[in-house]
């Protein structure tokens, strides 16, 4: 009984997740093989926010595509932020 309250929790706080996220006007999509959240904000000289559930957990990216720069928040490696960033803008 515990686990059924447990995946409900679960699931609802995904559903919740899911509703916020479609109110910022993001979008799922896969990047390199990973299930992320895109914040788009429709210009390649303004931040773009990427949620992406990572090898070592959630990594936060903030990437601006010209001029590519970015940062994060997360646990993964530099070169896997890198690389999702560097796929998304080019």
């Amino acid at each position: 009984m515990k686990n059924f309250f447990t995946a409900a929790l679960i699931t609802t706080a995904a559903l919740c997740t899911l509703d916020a996220v479609s109110a910022l006007g993001a979008k799922a999509e896969h990047i390199n093989g990973y299930e992320v959240i895109v914040v788009d904000s429709g210009s390649y000289s303004e931040a773009d926010s990427i949620t992406v559930w990572g090898p070592a957990g959630v990594e936060s990216i903030s990437v601006t595509c010209a001029p590519f720069d970015w940062k994060s928040r997360g646990a993964n490696t530099v070169d896997f932020v890198d690389s999702i960033a560097r796929s998304w803008c080019f």
